[in-house]
């Protein structure tokens, strides 16, 4: 049987998610998903607002297109498209990771600017992300800040630019190697 890589599915198909709707399983985009308040499953509120505030500094745009409810809904699954599972990442540790991390980034964002995310002016999340990279401070728990910053800025890429809209609003074309059959 040959597996599909999570490049390629993400290049063929845009990424796709399996939420539960009043008891039935539909798929909807990370954005879609977002913006039908698709109830979280493993990210607290302040961690969501969180991971979208770092994504948005990280890639604009990110969060309006779903970053959230891609990260929360793919650390549910087995075979799961994040990152992480291509840097080694076992699948169980997945939670914790994200958790963790973005506990100490909201403290690190509180400890900088004494305020919360959400709050920041734009030039305030850059420089709260900058530091992230840079391995934030000692307050920092979990694993280290500059891998975290690399894994939310990779899963902000893939949810923002793993469409064609996604490619074509920044002037590139869409190059998928399997054609999706209907846009999401």
């Amino acid at each position: 049987m040959n597996k599909l890589s999570r490049r390629d599915f993400i290049a063929s198909t845009g990424i796709g998610l399996t939420c539960w709707v009043s008891g039935v399983g539909v798929l909807l985009s990370p954005q879609q998903a977002q913006a039908a308040a698709i109830p979280l499953e493993t990210l607290t509120d302040t961690q969501a607002t969180t991971l979208g505030a770092l994504g948005n500094a990280l890639v604009p745009g990110a969060r309006n297109a779903g970053l959230v409810q891609y990260v929360d809904n793919q650390l549910g699954v087995d075979n799961t498209l994040l990152i992480l599972k291509y840097l080694g990442v076992d699948n169980a540790a997945m939670p914790g990771f994200y958790r963790t991390a973005l506990d100490s980034a909201y403290g690190h964002c509180q400890n900088l600017f004494q305020t919360t995310p959400l709050k920041l002016t734009a030039a305030q999340a850059h420089r709260w992300a900058g530091s992230i990279a840079g391995g934030a401070d000692s307050s920092w728990r979990g694993p280290p800040a500059g891998f975290f910053f690399f894994v939310v800025r990779a899963d902000a890429c893939d949810v923002v630019f793993g469409s064609r809209q996604g490619t074509e609003d920044i002037g590139a074309p869409f190059m998928a190697h399997i054609e999706p059959t209907e846009p999401w």
